[in-house]
């Protein structure tokens, strides 16, 4: 062998042992084993899933208006005060009763338009005409009973007040753990935890058990 021939040979030798020195091993582990784990998360009810299961009481009357009621047994001291502070002409505030009647609307209440319009007026007509009827069938029996106006937010029949009830009223939605005050920018509106914002709400309040309250308000709505 030529001395060149030689020098090219020990080169290659050195070369090849620096190649097994400092060769690295490759990556066997599979590429599903090195992604993140999925976490099962816990569902968790919305708030209409919970609010559907409460109990309650719906009805539908003549003309296709479907209405839910709620008689209140117990509410919080703090909003009876306050009812009875709008209610002047209540008797003793621990005897008072609310009802509460929810109407689910077709349209939506917290928008503007002609036909939610038209809708509402309809639905503050039957409203105010069924609690009269109710009001004069708790009256004969020696009960008191008044209803909020829903035009005015006050009273219908009882002393004036500077103080009104509405819809939007920070206390209106206490009434009931359905109900939410909602901000939608350039107001705020009632929102039901399983129609939305396709609710219109009236509120008479009495001083009659609650059979009797029931009795009169089945009454007034199948004489309608």
């Amino acid at each position: 062998m030529s001395f060149l021939g030689s020098i090219t040979q020990r080169g290659l030798n050195a070369l090849s042992s620096l190649r097994m020195l400092y060769s690295v091993p490759q990556q066997t582990t599979p590429l599903s084993t090195l992604t993140s784990p999925v976490v099962q998360q816990e569902e968790v009810p919305s708030k209409a899933e919970s609010c559907s299961l409460k109990q309650s009481s719906s009805v539908r009357i003549p003309g296709a208006l479907k209405k839910e009621i709620l008689i209140r047994d117990v509410i919080d001291s703090d909003l009876l005060e306050r009812l009875a502070s709008i209610f002047k002409d209540c008797p003793q505030v621990d005897t008072l009763t609310p009802l509460l009647v929810m109407y689910h609307t077709e349209y939506n209440m917290s928008v503007w338009s002609y036909d939610s319009h038209l809708e509402r007026e309809k639905i503050v007509s039957n409203f105010i005409q069924m609690s009269l009827k109710v009001i004069e069938s708790l009256e004969s029996s020696g009960f008191w009973c008044d209803f909020i106006d829903p035009t005015s937010g006050m009273p219908y029949h009882g002393s004036y007040s500077n103080e009104t009830f509405t819809e939007c009223d920070e206390d209106f939605h206490r009434l009931d753990d359905c109900l939410s005050l909602e901000d939608i920018g350039c107001c705020r509106a009632l929102m039901h935890c399983d129609w939305g914002f396709n609710i219109f709400a009236g509120l008479l309040l009495t001083d009659a058990p609650k059979d009797v309250l029931m009795q009169a308000y089945n009454s007034a709505n199948f004489s309608s």
